[in-house]
């Protein structure tokens, strides 16, 4: 296995808000390069991964030199994204992919080791919360590159159908110039995903209720969480799923809680419902039985009264998730 890093100088914040959401977490971009998409037979032979550093970021690929080192490349991401501390990652498309076919290929490899952490799939995100698969005749990445002008910036010739027949070559040859342009294909990757997240994110009209569509992270990322106000209901509903180490527990309302919670081990999820209240148009719910110093000094906070709005919305359900996760 051959380790290769490379410095840039590329600082700053993905989004204005996006501290409100992911501080304390550092975030790792990663890509993956595979013999093929079948998890059940293919091997993973390169692992990209950008983190920050006090001066940019550093890109770090582990590269497997053959068909057999995939135990060593898998194991080497892991232990990188342990020892960096790395609190939250970035992909593309890696809820379908990267993410499952490495935690297969870590089973297959009986390495007792499993990627679960807070995932940001910018893809999935840009379908799910944003109406960019209908401005764009395609979603690929290279297609959302090009519609912010970055593409023709990319130092790669390839795609990642062809690096798999080169990498066979390689596997045979040990080719110094084909080791290249494989690196270079997965490193461009990283680079570019990681300069879409300043692009793409900036043109979002509400991170707020992206977030909520898409799940924040909460508890340093043990939960993701999603609120949905039911208006006709008078209730908000928060729901979610719990990342690592999944507990079991259940709350229901009485005269200091007005609250129904329950937390499912066997599932990995939970689901909070709380009471809500109406004035004209404006929602706002009483939270006098919450001793939480952060919202009382909210700005939408008076008095013991919550104005609901899509950022408070996410802020008392991220509270409140956390709260009950920890009772």
């Amino acid at each position: 296995m051959k380790v290769f890093t490379r410095d840039y100088r590329i600082t700053g914040e993905y989004h204005p808000e996006w501290d409100a959401y992911f501080s304390g977490m550092k975030p790792c971009v990663l890509d993956i390069e595979a013999t093929g998409l079948d998890r059940s037979r293919c091997k993973a032979i390169l692992i990209g991964l950008l983190m920050r550093t006090d001066s940019g970021v550093r890109i770090t690929q582990f590269l497997a030199e053959n068909h057999y080192e995939e135990d060593k490349v898998l194991d080497a991401a892991m232990d990188y994204l342990e020892e960096n501390d790395a609190g939250y990652l970035i992909t593309f498309n890696g809820c379908a992919f990267d993410v499952p076919f490495m935690n297969a290929r870590l089973d297959a490899d009986f390495l007792g080791r499993q990627l679960k952490m807070y995932h940001f799939d910018l893809y999935r995100f840009l379908r799910k919360c944003t109406d960019m698969k209908d401005r764009l005749p395609s979603m690929s990445q290279m297609a959302i590159e090009d519609h912010y002008g970055i593409l023709s910036d990319r130092g790669d010739t390839i795609t990642g159908r062809e690096s798999v027949t080169l990498y066979d070559q390689y596997a045979i040859s040990g080719n110094n110039t084909i080791e290249k342009i494989i690196l270079t294909h997965n490193r461009e990757d990283v680079l570019h995903l990681n300069r879409l997240m300043y692009l793409a994110l900036a043109d979002v009209p509400d991170i707020h209720q992206a977030l909520a569509k898409y799940g924040f992270p909460a508890a340093g990322g043990r939960l993701s969480v999603r609120p949905k106000i039911k208006s006709f209901a008078r209730m908000l509903r928060i729901t979610g799923e719990q990342i690592t180490d999944p507990v079991a527990a259940a709350y229901f309302p009485d005269a200091d809680m007005p609250l129904t919670v329950t937390f499912n081990a066997t599932s990995s999820s939970f689901e909070i419902s709380a009471p809500v209240s109406s004035h004209d148009e404006d929602l706002y719910m009483d939270i006098s039985f919450l001793d939480s110093a952060e919202l009382r000094a909210d700005p939408d906070c008076v008095g013991s009264y919550l104005i609901l709005n899509p950022r408070t919305v996410n802020l008392v359900s991220r509270i409140l998730s956390e709260y009950y996760l920890l009772k």
